[in-house]
Order: C-alpha cells, then sequence, then structure tokens
C-alpha cells in the first residue's frame, strides 16, 4: 500500500500541464468580420512578461498595461495572409485583451474579401518559452471546419494546399455561338 502511495505521489510530482494556445476564427454573420481569438493559460502569459524584461514581470497580471504587452506578443507571433488572388485582406485590427478564469483571451479582427479557407496561417506563439509548446488553429468557415496544429517541427505556414476558388466573372474563356 505505502508503495502504490508512493508511486501516486511521485507521478503527481512530475505532472505539469502542456503549452497550448488555442485560436479560433470565424466569420460573424451580423458584421462580415473575419473575429479570431487566442486562448492561452495565465501562467504562460506570466512567462511571456517575463521574457519581456523586469518592468513587464513586475505588472500584475490583471492590468492593462500586462495585458497590452501580452495582446502585442500575439499580434507578433501571429500572421495570416491571403494565398489566393481574389482573395484581399482589407485590415487587421488588434481588439484587445482580457482574462476569464484560468486563461488569457486576446482578440482580433479582419476585414476580408474572400474566403476563410484561401488564407495561410503562421502561428509561433509560446515557442520562444516553450520549444514543445503547440498552438491549435481553429477555422468554422461554410466550406467546413478546419483545425492546424503548430509545433517548433511543423511547417511554418499552413494549410501548404490551398484551393482558390475562381469567379466565373472573372473567367476571359467564355465563347458565344
Amino acid at each position: 500500500m505505502l508503495g502504490v502511495a508512493i508511486l501516486c505521489l511521485g507521478a503527481h510530482a512530475f505532472a505539469h500541464r502542456q503549452h497550448h494556445v488555442w485560436t479560433e476564427i470565424e466569420r460573424n454573420p451580423n458584421t462580415g468580420l473575419i473575429e479570431i481569438s487566442h486562448r492561452f493559460h495565465i501562467q504562460d502569459g506570466l512567462h511571456i512578461l517575463q521574457n519581456k524584461g523586469p518592468d513587464a514581470a513586475a505588472l500584475p497580471i490583471e492590468s492593462v498595461e500586462a495585458l497590452a504587452h501580452l495582446a502585442l506578443y500575439v499580434d507578433q507571433n501571429f500572421t495570416l495572409w491571403p494565398r489566393c488572388d481574389s482573395t484581399k485582406i482589407r485590415s487587421l485590427e488588434l481588439i484587445g485583451a482580457g482574462i476569464d478564469d484560468d486563461f488569457i483571451y486576446v482578440y482580433q479582427e479582419v476585414d476580408l474579401a474572400g474566403q476563410l479557407h484561401e488564407l495561410s496561417f503562421s502561428n509561433t506563439l509560446l515557442q520562444d518559452i516553450e520549444p514543445y509548446a503547440a498552438s491549435f488553429i481553429n477555422i468554422i468557415s461554410a466550406a467546413g471546419q478546419y483545425t492546424y496544429q503548430f509545433t517548433s517541427d511543423s511547417p511554418k505556414e499552413q494549410p501548404e494546399v490551398v484551393h482558390c476558388v475562381q469567379s466565373l466573372q472573372n473567367s476571359s474563356s467564355f465563347s458565344t455561338f
């Protein structure tokens, strides 16, 4: 019995939380804008602030200044761009950040002319803190739901293949009889 207790205590002592970022991307049907939310643990947010130096590390995590540092960190480590000629990003705005329970949320908005599945992404969030960190991007669109995983050894941009949709209006191969 004592051996089982020691094994359980030993396993618990070595257990640790994974370093993950979850990103949700979806078009708001009311505004037509693309809404992006990034979620990561408060503990990872504290590590980000520590990497920014002693002034940022001394900030209370719930302060406006700390949340601004975290929002700018996300803005610098998450990128998206169009892969199709007909897809245009009109604007990408950093909206803000907040805390809910044990998580930090950072919000962005994109004004996009085109489809979500015609975008590519790069995501290096938390990889400067923990080499084995993983980021997941979940895209919800009319074309379906897609999830991409980014780690230090995954391709730096995903998806690697994008299928562009051409409009019939842009086609010049019509013939009349």
